[in-house]
């Protein structure tokens, strides 16, 4: 086994595309680029500084959840055993829908439509805020491998209307896309909202300084009448091989028309229930409910955990994200949703299930159809 494929299997999903990352900038692929920037001077001082900081790097809440997946070699290595065997399990039985209407909200109360994995386009009484944009076809440091879109983008970034703000909720790149953040910087003006030291990637990209607001958790910035705050989450970070050197995050979307939450990417903790009473009740709630494995147990909400999550943090409506778009964990394609839906079932929660890029008004959410579903299931 080569010291690449090692530290991949210690490293969950995640983990293994950072090496994937190391092994390609070795061999001169051009993917460096993609792996973005250490932070240093003022920033690396403003992250020292920071209550989350110890260590040299970036902790979770609960010092006794470190950063990445949890377990030995020999359970991380099971874990991508079975992600790569069985693949059947992983694909949809359906074509995936999709839908270019999610591109424009209207600009009266809360709406959202989500884009596939965790990206999502939220419109507050007009103001619209971009959540972990990723438009390229593979969540990977190349594009000539690594996990690959199972469903098209339901329409271009040239086809959204002027954003106030792009969120980033961590560095994996799932979350935050080379392409899409270069193509979003010509395409747009607005502020990019991220977690401290992500800046050092967005300015190695091109990036204007003006345009990148860095927040610690609690703290917040004010955007065309929206306050956009980081709050606490349970993961880890890290686009190489070196892990949390830039910080995690959830987010608090709120102005005059209602509240969002954005889960990003966490496991289960008990900072729901005090982001809750800080900042709920929420309109809707944006949450992860896929790739999860035993392996990463910690990291990563799964179904149950989502809906608990959801109503600790006063969600009247709670919307499945972080599935259907790109393989990344060993579970099959539609069990997220499918157990999310039965977890909620019994839970004093609404819940909506739309297509990749339908808009949806949280006030009145779409009734459920099973489009995930084959025929005659």
């Amino acid at each position: 086994m080569s010291r690449t494929t090692r530290l991949a299997v210690a490293s969950g999903a995640a983990g293994a595309l950072g090496a994937l990352a190391v092994a390609a900038a070795r061999t001169g692929r051009g993917v460096s680029e993609e792996m973005g920037a250490t932070p240093s001077g003022a920033r690396l001082t403003r992250m020292q500084g920071s209550p989350q900081w110890a260590g040299e790097r970036f902790r979770n809440a609960d010092a006794s959840v470190a950063g990445g997946p949890e377990g030995d070699a020999v359970t991380q290595r099971d874990a991508i055993r079975r992600l790569i065997t069985g693949r059947a399990l992983r694909q949809p039985p359906v074509t995936i829908p999709t839908s270019r209407t999610g591109a424009i909200l209207p600009t009266e109360g809360v709406w959202m439509s989500w884009l596939g994995h965790a990206s999502a386009l939220v419109s507050l009484g007009g103001s619209l805020i971009l959540l972990d944009p990723v438009w390229s076809d593979r969540c990977s440091p190349s594009q000539f491998v690594g996990p690959q879109r199972l469903h098209p983008t339901p329409f271009a970034l040239g086809d959204l209307p002027t954003i106030s703000a792009v969120v980033i909720s961590h560095d994996h790149y799932d979350h935050l896309d080379m392409a899409t953040i270069k193509e979003l910087v010509a395409l747009q003006d607005c502020p990019f909202v991220v977690p401290l030291g992500i800046g050092a990637h967005l300015e190695r990209w091109g990036v204007p300084a003006r345009r990148i607001v860095e927040l610690d958790w609690t703290e917040s910035y004010a955007v065309d009448e929206v306050t956009l705050t980081a709050v606490a989450a349970q993961h880890f970070s890290g686009r190489g091989l070196r892990r949390d050197g830039t910080l995690w995050a959830s987010w608090v979307l709120e102005s005059s028309a209602g509240k969002v939450y954005f889960s990003g990417d966490t496991g289960y903790f008990s900072g729901f229930s005090e982001i809750g009473s800080a900042h709920g009740p929420f309109d809707v709630a944006l949450m992860a409910v896929g790739m999860y494995d035993p392996a990463w147990r910690s990291i990563h909400l799964d179904p149950e955990e989502a809906v608990t999550a959801a109503q600790e943090l006063g969600a009247r409506l709670a919307v499945p994200i972080h599935w259907c778009t790109f393989v990344l964990a060993p579970h099959p394609w539609s069990e997220p949703v499918e157990r999310f839906l039965e977890a909620a079932s019994g839970a004093s929660v609404e819940v909506a299930v739309p297509t990749v890029g339908q808009p949806v008004d949280v006030s009145a959410p779409p009734q459920l159809t099973p489009w995930w579903r084959a025929p005659g299931r």
